[in-house]
């Protein structure tokens, strides 16, 4: 192989090695840093259920928690730069620079007390005691919301604090009259909490329905409308024996507006794949569901979420097809450079090779006019020392065979001219002078 082949060969190896690496870099796992908060929460289990899932199904995306005292600080985080996602509940923070990527749990929000307090409607509240789990604050915060709708100052009702284990010594020892639930309908924790206020207050709890709702959510975009359907705490009859009006809240995943709209649309493909890999272990992750991409929507959504729900995700070479067409223009460029350098540098080396041609050409009008014999040699000796270097050139393939037969023509003319410049001085040394 020539000179040429080699660098041939290089240039190609060059070009693949580029690619290569280019398509090894591409293919790595991006790890993504989500904020979530507190621990042992149900958006901390949710969150760590994420990581598990992710990993175990060698999704291209990965990610890594940061945790936080709640959703206050995780929308922070976010905002601040120092994380790429966070799960919030909607009513207690909303970051600025993060959209909705995916609605992880939704609640039901609702009133629970028992016949006795003859509670059937949020205005009976007044003078009454109202139980609330206080971690996290945003749940005495929402409670105040629904009773401002309805007039009812904080003033006229007394807001009891709670911890959930002492949700029931609460009801059963008659410290609060009602209670505010705020957990996901249909959770276990839900279920089980209405099982021990039935064993408390001795009968079926009375549900006091938020029938404002649409007022409230008018006030409050981060506060949704929804509906508790007949039969969806369970129980035999079934509670609520009809459907309530009630207000919903969400817990979101939320992603930093600076990310990538095709990595945040390939996060929210791969989380909702994992509501059937990981149902058994995480239930509450059948509670993943995707945001309304409504321009109206009261809350953004990320256009990477949106574009994948909406359908409009751009495919691999709608995505790179401008890159794929630059980079053939490039490699073709560089083919016609590297093509141009090797041909300039072959002409060049073919010019070196041939300038043997020149010096021959010049020795025929020198050699038909020498006068000594020993001149004659140096001449024969020159012209070996060219067919030495042209066979050389020839050999490494910066002779071709056309330069092979110009030189050979003019060895001819070279070895001709010397045999008759030779024989007409030996001719002149026989004539006697005179």
């Amino acid at each position: 192989m020539g000179r040429r082949g080699f660098m041939a060969l290089a240039g190609l190896l060059a070009i693949f090695g580029v690619a290569a690496s280019a398509f090894y870099v591409l293919n790595q796992p991006r790890t993504l840093r989500l904020a979530v908060g507190p621990l042992g929460s149900e958006d901390a289990r949710m969150a760590a259920g994420f990581v598990q899932g992710l990993s175990r199904e060698k999704s291209s995306i990965r990610l890594r928690l940061i945790l936080t005292d709640g959703s206050e600080e995780s929308a922070k985080r976010v905002d601040n730069g120092q994380a790429d996602l966070a799960i919030i509940r909607s009513d207690i923070a909303l970051p600025e620079n993060a959209d909705t990527a995916l609605i992880t749990r939704r609640t039901f929000p609702f009133l629970i007390t028992n016949k006795e307090t003859a509670i059937g409607r949020i205005a009976d509240l007044r003078r009454h005691r109202i139980g609330v789990v206080r971690n996290p604050a945003g749940n005495i915060t929402l409670l105040k919301r629904v009773l401002a709708q309805y007039e009812v100052t904080p003033e006229e009702v007394e807001i009891v604090g709670l911890t959930s284990e002492e949700i029931v010594p609460a009801a059963r020892e008659r410290r609060i009259d009602a209670f505010f639930s705020i957990n996901a309908v249909g959770s276990r924790i839900n279920n089980d909490g209405l099982s021990k206020l039935k064993s408390a207050w001795g009968d079926d709890p009375v549900l006091i329905p938020i029938s404002a709702a649409d007022a409230i959510t008018a006030r409050h975009r981060s506060i949704e409308t929804g509906v508790i359907v007949r039969g969806a705490l369970g129980g035999d009859p079934p509670r609520p024996s009809e459907s309530l009006t009630t207000i919903s809240v969400t817990s979101r995943l939320v992603a930093a507006q600076s990310l990538d709209d095709t990595i945040v649309g390939d996060l929210v493909k791969d989380l909702l794949a994992l509501r059937l890999t990981l149902a058994a272990e995480l239930p509450s992750i059948q509670g993943l569901e995707t945001p309304s991409t409504d321009k109206d929507t009261p809350l953004p959504v990320h256009p990477g979420a949106a574009a994948f729900i909406d359908g409009d995700q751009e495919t691999f070479f709608e995505r790179y097809g401008d890159w794929f067409y630059l980079g053939v223009m490039a490699l073709s460029l560089l083919g016609t450079g590297f093509a141009g350098l090797l041909s300039h540098d072959s002409a060049l080396r073919r010019r070196k090779a041939m300038a043997g041609l020149d010096r021959l050409v010049a020795m025929l009008s020198a050699i038909r006019s020498e006068q000594d014999q020993t001149a004659l040699q140096d001449f024969e000796r020159t012209a070996d020392a060219i067919l030495a270097e042209v066979l050389s050139s020839f050999s490494s393939g910066h002779v071709d065979a056309s330069g092979l037969a110009a030189y050979r023509l003019a060895m001819d003319q070279v070895g001709r001219a010397v045999a008759e410049r030779r024989q007409i001085l030996l001719d002149a040394e026989d004539t006697p002078a005179g």
